[in-house]
């Protein structure tokens, strides 16, 4: 999918979002040409991130797109990685030690040692739900920079979302406050109506005896 000119990224907007930024990132700094794309418009966020075996093979992608009303808040942190030096040290043993038995095994190793080392720190940008979940994206920690101007991004529209929908919310009180007051002025000068209609009535029957003894007399 082609790029977009606004936020350099692959993903589309529908008519009407605006105030659209984005940025792609590197996952690690050893699969550097791989690319992770982040990119925000006034509505939601989207993101692709590619899925790696050992931090090194590429296994495909994954992407999700998020309301911005379900993004509570926007964190970035820099995260160290026990999984990747375990796995680091595992396969530097292995390595060294095939190095007699079969060369070509014991280097393939060292790579994914060497791939594990380096993304032992890594930087994170982390969208936090209402509900106390959260969907995290790990990038290299060369980019973290980058990252981390990308997020004070987001997280501006995720307030003005926010400002936005309790305005919407205001309003939308406001107007069952108007709806109700009217509707008991309505009834108000119902009632009031009807107390007048009733007290008219006796004076209309009493008009209409005298009338009715009047007119034997004549």
């Amino acid at each position: 999918m082609a790029e977009t000119a606004q936020t350099m990224t692959e993903f589309t907007y529908a008519p009407g979002e605006k105030n659209i930024v984005g940025d792609r990132f590197s996952p690690s700094v050893i699969i550097f040409w791989l690319k992770t794309s982040i990119a925000a418009s006034s509505t939601r966020v989207q993101y692709k991130a590619p899925n790696t075996l050992f931090g090194l093979i590429p296994l495909g992608a994954s992407t999700k797109t998020i309301p911005l009303r379900n993004i509570a808040s926007v964190d970035t942190n820099t995260r160290f990685n026990l999984g990747s030096l375990v796995w680091g040290l595992l396969f530097l043993f292995v390595g060294f030690g095939m190095f007699n038995s079969n060369a070509l095994v014991a280097i393939v190793c060292l790579l994914i040692a060497v791939a594990n080392f380096a993304n032992v720190m890594s930087a994170t940008l982390t969208f936090h739900d209402p509900s106390g979940g959260a969907n995290a994206i790990t990038v290299s920690i060369l980019e973290k920079d980058k990252l981390m101007s990308l997020a004070q991004e987001i997280q501006a529209r995720v307030f003005t979302d926010a400002d936005q929908l309790r305005h919407e919310e205001s309003m939308h009180m406001a107007e069952k406050q108007y709806t109700a007051q009217t509707n008991s002025v309505l009834i108000q000068q119902q009632m009031l109506a009807n107390q007048q209609a009733q007290a008219a009535q006796p004076a209309s029957v009493q008009t209409l005896a005298q009338a009715e003894q009047t007119q034997p007399s004549e």
